[in-house]
């Protein structure tokens, strides 16, 4: 059942070696945008999840990073996704961190995760009877895909807070946050 977590946990995050509080905040003053870069405020997001939901239409998370010398960007998508309606949008943030502890490969993908939960937990709260689907840029073939370790922590995760993961190559939203890490 998807229960609506309380503010206090959203904010607990990872923490580095050094004790330091690596969680990316989600901020609202922050516009959201569309494919274009054209920016949308918190409140249009909101009506966009709440027509769609009463449409019957999934919201689909996903999320990604990149990793730059002296930065991390990380970017989140909330997607609209439906063949029957006809309907295909999405809006991403962009959120950059100067943190160096991202350079490690594990506490990078647990932030985008942290943050996938945060943006899923923001359409609940704005929609409780949304359906969300979290899509996680990681692989299940520990051959070819260096995250795929970390499957088993994060599918308990994801799913253990109620929400429906998918992982390459069926992660497709998380694909589309990707595109928006790229750029410094």
């Amino acid at each position: 059942m998807k229960e609506l977590i309380d503010e206090t946990i959203l904010k607990i995050g990872l923490e580095n070696n050094k004790g330091e509080n690596l969680s990316l905040k989600l901020n609202i003053d922050n516009p959201w945008k569309d494919a274009d870069g054209k920016e949308y405020s918190n409140e249009f997001i909101k009506n966009e999840i709440i027509e769609y939901v009463e449409l019957g239409g999934k919201i689909y998370v996903g999320t990604d990073s990149m990793l730059f010398p002296d930065k991390c960007n990380f970017a989140a998508v909330i997607a609209f996704h439906d063949r029957d309606l006809n309907i295909a949008r999405y809006y991403y943030k962009k959120i950059k961190s100067k943190s160096l502890s991202y350079r490690e490969l594990q506490t990078k993908i647990l932030e985008e995760v942290s943050l996938a939960i945060k943006v899923a937990q923001f359409v609940l709260n704005v929609c409780p009877k949304a359906d969300v689907e979290l899509h996680i840029d990681i692989g299940t073939n520990k051959k070819i895909n260096a995250t795929a370790k970390f499957f088993k922590m994060i599918h308990g995760w994801v799913t253990g807070t109620g929400f429906d993961l998918k992982v390459k190559p069926n992660s497709w939203a998380s694909s589309l946050a990707d595109s928006h890490t790229k750029r410094k």
